[in-house]
């Protein structure tokens, strides 16, 4: 049975910072001698009026709507201050009616009404403006006020998951270190220019979070070092306890980070670097409790607490302390029942629920929104009834306090709570209370509507299933962007959390078609199952990516017409295009040949086992000091092409662009043999990341010229980037494209840097960037870069790489990028996201790279091959790398192994 994902996005919106929850508490405490003033106006100048009945007393509804605020009765102070509000608007006075909007906002959050908390945040940050402007004499007060509801603002952000925006009100619109100094009309500008340290001291610490949730982990800690500091400065136990616990969850994050990247150490068969990526880990663990005992040791206040236990007791799972994990949520339980019902305490419940699960390093993460405990055989039934009661208790409680979000949450979980059980009925009936909770939530509606397919499926009811999925997808689809590229976290989780509802339809949609049957080409009014999957598979491609990337740019091309694109890739060339899908049990092969015609098979072979068969490929690719073992290759070749040979025969197929899944990103597929010869010796071969990420245009043959730099220098051993030894061979490279493309520039030696290649890209038109170095692309982005000449880090990023493209003239684009001596781990499929990614994150049309590190004397002689057939108009890109490695191939010398040649791979558009 399919196990409920996580889903960290919704649990992080839904939060309450804990920076916030306790600077507010001390800014309560002026809003209520605020409030006390304005009760003092309102018995001054509104007096009883019979109009109002004898019973009505503005002053005493203030006050009373104070008292059931501290009691935890949000609903009833709404609706006293409403009433005061309406009633002294006959007699304004906005310096005491923005009070009354301030405490309605954030009346309004606890109940969950983040919108409307928002618009009422925004209404006062505009009435301190103005007051600022009207009384001269207390402007500096008045402005202080206005930048702490920039703040307040920022923190709804936050909830909402736009966390650019939150950066934008806190700081300004771009990204800035905490010395870089901020927008002028930012919440910390304000703070400093008041000398509001409490304000800028909550504002830098909001800041930090917002930076932690977008991943930028220096620019948090620098916002969070801010916080610090001035908290110290003022003394301030409560601003003390909250910096601390943002520090340690901050570490936490860290530490995620490096068993995420020891798991894939692990599949690499690196034990030397799994383990120091595990300490390195557990270090940070150890680093992050300590911050949040400090954080404890500060705290005054009951949910000053909370927040700190909870957030401490996946690092104390992972570091191995039982006893003080089990303390920890005991005293969680006994915190939730001595604080007010409120948005932030019911969703501090569900994480209670959620930590019910142990965290390990394996699995470092717990499973967040995803409910799992049930469905674990070892788990205690004891906590097992507890989770399922306390479910149902915040249900009970969000639907009397009207919270939709957290009732939402609640019943989903308890949904699978039934889901896991196997008590399906129930489980649909509660998943589709939580499903219309949810209605205007789309992050938490998407894993109801998935979870409502997985029931139907489970249930035999295909049909039905498949329909829910596809509102999954759709929900999907209008976040996207923001959830994909706001928060890290759920980055980290995106196959356990996105990814399934993807391929879970897509296999759906399969299984209601018959493998091996030809399929006429699919009609636009009237799709078919095999080309809605492959649609839900391009998709998929995309999200992937801009997973990888953590960045909106990588759909610069994703309003590229799919069906035109779709033209070109079979027509163009005389190209098949062969889509993959690694599922756990098997894995398909889908196939549309030139005429549209389309086919698919399966491999029955589980994704463990493909993964070790792909490997073993690799492995025997890379070796190039003994005789080549082509057995791995014929195997593949027999799943991959052999069952679509007679097919590419009949339609006489030149070139085969495939759009690989999983592990089979991380190979070549030009290696692949039949028993006789190597693939690419019959077929010219391309790679694109998505269908609809491929660029339609054909490259100009007409002006070809290359701007070729290169690393001939080694670079520092205390650099960022580490120690790498020149490429002796690269002035030869570069010397051979200037003989094949005599217009071209290079730039070698101390020349290789990012200020020069800006400068000459822009000023000149080169449709090729040529860059011959060290390249290494890592399972995250952050840990992909090219090795240049540019101290102390020596390195250039993709995003600066993005950056120097996208300041092209649009009208002279980068239309081939070419990256020699790039290295991918074997097994890591997450490297070649990257790898396949870079022309979509970079803008450009096409890409050659290497899939690992070649022999620099064997990739001058393939580079040489490439440029001289690349002239030749009657080649497509494809066809000329085909010719270049045929040349080595053909050479009989050791070049014509595949660890030299087979590497090299064309992405994006092959014309």
């Amino acid at each position: 049975m399919s196990q409920r994902r996580r889903a960290t996005r919704g649990m992080q919106r839904g939060r309450l910072l804990p920076e916030m929850q306790q600077w507010r508490r001390g800014w309560h405490r002026l809003l209520y001698l605020g409030l006390g003033l304005l009760i003092v106006w309102l018995c001054m100048v509104l007096p009883l009026r019979s109009g109002w009945g004898q019973a009505v007393n503005p002053a005493a509804q203030v006050q009373q709507g104070i008292d059931r605020y501290r009691q935890g009765d949000y609903l009833g102070a709404i609706a006293l201050w409403e009433s005061v509000r309406d009633t002294y608007r006959q007699q304004p006075n906005p310096a005491h009616e923005v009070i009354l909007t301030e405490n309605l906002a954030r009346a309004r959050q606890a109940i969950g009404q983040q919108t409307d908390a928002l618009s009422l945040w925004q209404t006062a940050g505009n009435t301190y403006r103005q007051l600022a402007a009207q009384q001269p004499e207390r402007a500096v007060d008045y402005t202080a006020r206005w930048g702490r509801s920039l703040t307040e603002q920022a923190q709804i952000y936050n909830r909402l998951g736009q966390y650019r925006k939150a950066v934008a009100l806190l700081c300004g619109e771009e990204p800035r270190s905490a010395k870089g100094g901020c927008g002028e009309e930012s919440a910390v500008a304000i703070a400093q220019r008041t000398a509001d340290r409490h304000g800028e001291a909550a504002a830098w610490g909001s800041l930090g979070q917002s930076h932690r949730l977008m991943g930028n982990d220096d620019l948090s800690k620098a916002a969070l070092d801010q916080a610090l500091s001035l908290a110290r400065t003022l003394d301030d136990r409560t601003l003390l306890a909250a910096t601390y616990s943002n520090l340690g969850a901050l570490k936490t994050r860290q530490a995620v980070v490096r068993y995420r990247q020891a798991n894939s150490a692990d599949l690499l068969g690196d034990v030397q670097r799994a383990e120091r990526l595990r300490d390195e880990g557990r270090s940070l663990d150890q680093s992050a409790l300590q911050d949040f005992q400090q954080s404890l040791d500060w705290a005054t206040q009951p949910a000053e607490r909370l927040r700190a236990l909870l957030d401490a007791i996946p690092a104390y799972d992972r570091t191995g302390n039982v006893a003080a994990a089990q303390n920890a949520r005991q005293s969680v339980k006994a915190l939730l029942n001595q604080l007010p019902t409120s948005q932030d305490t019911l969703l501090a419940a569900l994480d209670w629920v959620r930590l019910l699960m142990p965290a390990s390093p394996q699995q470092p993460i717990a499973r967040s929104q995803c409910f799992t405990l049930a469905a674990n055989p070892g788990a205690n039934p004891a906590a097992n009834n507890d989770a399922k009661e306390t479910l149902n208790s915040i249900a009970n409680a969000a639907e009397k306090l009207g919270d939709r979000r957290s009732l939402s949450f609640a019943l989903g979980e308890l949904g699978h709570w039934y889901e896991c059980q196997k008590e399906y009925e129930k489980a649909l009936e509660i998943t589709q209370d939580a499903r219309i909770a949810a209605e205007g939530e789309y992050d938490s509606r998407y894993l109801w509507e998935w979870q409502t397919g997985r029931i139907l499926q489970a249930q035999g009811q295909t049909t039905e299933s498949i329909a829910a999925y596809e509102r999954a997808i759709a929900t999907l689809e209008i976040i996207r962007d923001d959830i994909l590229i706001a928060s890290r976290d759920i980055q980290f989780d995106f196959r356990d959390s996105i990814d399934p509802v993807y391929r879970e339809l897509v296999a759906l949609r399969l299984k209601q078609g018959k493998p091996s049957e030809l399929l006429p080409p699919v009609s636009s009014d009237q799709p078919d199952s095999l080309s809605r999957a492959l649609g839900t598979l391009d998709s998929l491609k995309l999200a992937e990516l801009q997973n990888y990337f953590g960045d909106d740019c990588v759909l610069t091309s994703r309003n590229v017409d799919l069906t035109v694109a779709q033209k070109l890739l079979t027509e163009g060339d005389r190209t098949a295009v062969i889509s993959t899908v690694v599922l756990d049990d098997r894995t398909a092969v889908l196939l549309t040949l030139p005429n549209g015609d389309r086919q698919y098979e399966w491999i029955n072979t589980d994704r463990q086992t493909l993964r070790d068969e792909v490997n073993a490929y690799r492995r025997g690719l890379e070796v190039d000091f003994r005789a080549y073992n082509p057995q791995p290759a014929q195997k593949l070749y027999d799943q991959l092409i052999r069952p679509f040979e007679p097919l590419f025969q009949q339609q006489q197929v030149e070139t085969l662009t495939f759009v690989q899944d999983d592990i089979l990103r991380s190979v070549p597929m030009s290696a692949l043999h039949d028993g006789t010869q190597f693939l690419i010796q019959k077929y010219a071969i391309a790679y694109t990341p998505s269908l609809q990420l491929t660029s339609p245009v054909p490259l100009a043959r007409g002006n070809l010229r290359a701007l070729a730099a290169g690393l001939t220098d080694t670079s520092p051993a205390d650099s960022e980037a580490g120690r790498f030894d020149p490429l002796f061979y690269v002035s030869e490279e570069l010397d051979a494209i200037l003989v094949e493309l005599p217009r071209s520039r290079t730039l070698t030696g101390s020349a290789f840097r990012l200020d020069n290649l800006t400068q000459t890209l822009f000023s000149n038109n080169f449709p090729i960037l040529h860059i011959a170095t060290h390249g290494i692309f890592g399972t995250e982005a952050e840990d992909t870069f090219l090795v240049t000449a540019d101290p102390p880090e020596n390195k250039l990023t993709l995003n600066q790489l993005d950056r120097l493209l996208r300041g092209v003239d649009p009208n002279r684009p980068v239309q081939l990028l070419s990256l020699t001596a790039c290295t991918t781990a074997v097994g890591d499929d997450r490297a070649a996201l990257g790898l396949a990614g870079v022309a979509a994150q970079a803008g450009v049309r096409s890409v050659l790279a290497s899939l690992w590190f070649v022999n620099d004397a064997a990739t001058s002689d393939l580079i040489q091959g490439f440029y001289a057939d690349l002239k030749n108009p009657d080649l497509s890109k494809a066809k000329a790398l085909q010719q270049a490695q045929i040349q080595l191939i053909e050479s009989g010398g050791k070049f014509a192994r595949p660890a030299y040649w087979a590497p090299f791979i064309l992405v994006g558009n092959w014309l």
